[in-house]
């Protein structure tokens, strides 16, 4: 991470492939989705590329549901069976889920901004255990059809934390999440065991850079004038 301090008061945090590791899961289940509905196959550098991206726009990457014969709806539908079905996949990434909590702990304002819609954070939230920490929530279906990388995710938590936007970093593993973030006018960060590779990553400047999850508690109570060292003898 540079060395560089702000006025933090507020990190927004993505969630997949942020806080859990849900890659394989999505690539998964997202290809058999496509597959059972418009019979064509998607290479697994492709599905990866649309983590990030609401469901909705997911489900419609080979064309309109209609020309297939099916729905937006039922594409939906069957993708969340099929996670939910593998969801023994999904991988809680602790060292950022730990950071999430303690930065909590010590007074910083905590949000979600993330792509998933109603249904699939019902499903997904009660394994993480974070919802108690967590200010603000932001999904898909809060500010359709202005999904990231439009800024609106970002804008909107901003809003209800009551916090400005130079008091923020966003937190993400796609290039969708740094775009939204900058364009919010907030601080991003990128992590590098997500989605989106460190050179596609790199491309988009974030101001800071992890690749280790171990790294996140100590460097944002860094930028927030707090020191790590109160959260290694409290650890």
């Amino acid at each position: 991470m540079k060395s560089e301090r702000t006025s933090l008061k507020a990190v927004l945090w993505d969630i997949d492939g942020t806080l859990i590791d849900t890659t394989a899961l999505i690539v998964g289940a997202l290809g058999a989705t496509l597959r059972n509905f418009t019979g064509k196959e998607l290479g697994p550098e492709t599905i990866r590329s649309l983590i990030g991206t609401p469901l909705e726009q997911q489900v419609a990457y080979l064309g309109d549901p209609e020309q297939f014969g099916t729905s937006v709806e039922e594409m939906q539908a069957f993708f969340v069976r099929e996670y939910e079905r593998s969801r023994s996949l999904e991988r809680p990434i602790v060292e950022a889920i730990d950071a999430l909590i303690e930065v909590k702990r010590r007074g910083i304002l905590t949000a979600l901004v993330t792509s998933k819609n109603d249904v699939e954070l019902a499903n997904s939230l009660p394994r993480l255990g974070i919802s108690a920490y967590c200010d603000v929530i932001v999904g898909a279906d809060q500010v359709a059809p202005h999904f990231k990388p439009h800024p609106k995710p970002v804008l909107l938590a901003l809003e209800r934390l009551h916090v400005k936007a130079g008091e923020a970093v966003f937190i993400g593993d796609t290039l969708h999440d740094i775009q939204c973030g900058r364009d919010a006018g907030v601080k991003t960060a990128a992590v590098l065991w997500g989605a989106a590779t460190e050179e596609r990553l790199m491309r988009e400047n974030p101001d800071f850079v992890f690749a280790h999850p171990e790294d996140l508690a100590p460097a944002l109570l860094k930028l927030a004038g707090l020191s790590s060292e109160d959260w290694i003898s409290a650890a």
